[in-house]
């Protein structure tokens, strides 16, 4: 055992005295502010006051560090205190990011929550039921979206169709360009991706029971006369989802970068799912409305390899058929630079996939 006087320094340095007044603060503030404050805040305040207290007013810590054979000499103490605190550092990272996440679904089920509350009041579910729903998140795409929704078909393989466009906090009036061309329209009243405003139009459409779900670009990059190759093999009980692929039809030239990056992940979802993928960063495609409640869809913004992902993964059919992707009509992608593209792209992948 170490003797109760060993444990205690034997004078009290200016540096000692600094960390026990700061010690002290963090303590009663946790204990001041513990009504204002969450629960976990609180105990996080007060354990770092009580640690600091004790690396500052105890010899404790030097005994903890003798353990881990960091001695006194050569900076010896200075790297063992330097690791325990990347440690920790590294702790309160993840939580920061555990807090975060949570923090971003809560968000993200709000938006959901206020676009079907709005959706019902309006009295526009109905307006879905039985039907082929198109669904197309916008965001800053005014320019674009009227000239997509006037080449939307009335009905696809026999079946009448219905157009809801996900404003995902557009700022241009993308929204309202929607509505005067005809399409019903969901908002966020914040931006939050096209994978958050695929989410609630999905919702929006299971909720309404519309037989399929049709997804597409803003921008003009898919034709909407394509539409049948996507949704036959759903309607004729082929397959639960057809994807949509530019490396089975036609894509205009894209930068080398980008197309290399397009190979590079068709082969990686490849080789993680065992499936055969030409092109996992197509948003065209065609699903069976009752398969939506089965996929786990988190990604903000890199959704689509997620979605194919989580297709495979639940064994849901599916099939790629041969669609066109043309330039962009007018403005500029809202897609990340390069690298940044690639990276988001990766740890999409890797989430659905470790999932």
């Amino acid at each position: 055992m170490v003797p109760v006087a060993g444990i205690f320094p034997a004078e009290l340095t200016a540096l000692r005295g600094v960390g026990l007044a700061i010690a002290l603060i963090l303590i009663v503030y946790a204990v001041v502010r513990r009504q204002a404050l969450r629960n976990a805040d609180v105990l996080l305040l007060l354990i770092s006051g009580v640690a600091l207290a004790i690396v500052t007013g105890t010899e404790v810590v030097n005994g903890l560090l003798s353990a881990f054979s960091f001695e006194k000499g050569n900076g010896g103490r200075i790297l063992g205190l330097a690791v325990f605190a990347i440690f920790i550092l590294f702790l309160l990272a993840l939580r920061a990011l555990s807090v975060g996440a949570r923090n971003s679904r809560q968000l993200s089920a709000a938006l959901e929550g206020l676009a079907w509350e709005e959706f019902r009041q309006a009295g526009l579910p109905d307006r879905f039921k039985g039907k082929i729903a198109i669904l197309v998140p916008a965001y800053n795409e005014a320019e674009n979206i009227g000239v997509v929704l006037d080449q939307m078909p009335a009905e696809v393989c026999g079946v009448r169709t219905e157009v809801l466009v996900v404003d995902d906090g557009s700022r241009d009036g993308t929204g309202d360009v929607a509505a005067e061309h005809g399409a019903l329209v969901a908002r966020h009243v914040t931006n939050r991706g096209g994978g958050a405003a695929l989410r609630t139009g999905y919702r929006l459409m299971v909720e309404s029971g519309a037989e399929v779900v049709v997804t597409l670009d803003a921008d003009g990059q898919h034709l909407p006369a394509e539409m049948p190759r996507l949704v036959e093999p759903v309607l004729d009980g082929e397959v639960d989802v057809a994807h949509g692929s530019r490396v089975l039809g036609y894509a205009d030239r894209n930068t080398r970068a980008r197309e290399l990056g397009i190979v590079f992940f068709n082969r990686l979802v490849s080789f993680i799912t065992r499936t055969h993928v030409t092109d996992c960063s197509n948003g065209y495609r065609a699903v069976r409305t009752t398969v939506l409640p089965q996929l786990v869809l988190r990604q903000e913004q890199f959704h689509t390899s997620e979605f194919m992902i989580e297709a495979i993964k639940r064994g849901v059919p599916a099939k790629e058929v041969p669609i066109t992707v043309e330039q962009r009509l007018h403005g500029h992608s809202k897609k990340p630079a390069v690298f940044r593209y690639g990276v988001g792209f990766a740890n999409a992948i890797v989430r659905a996939w470790l999932r």
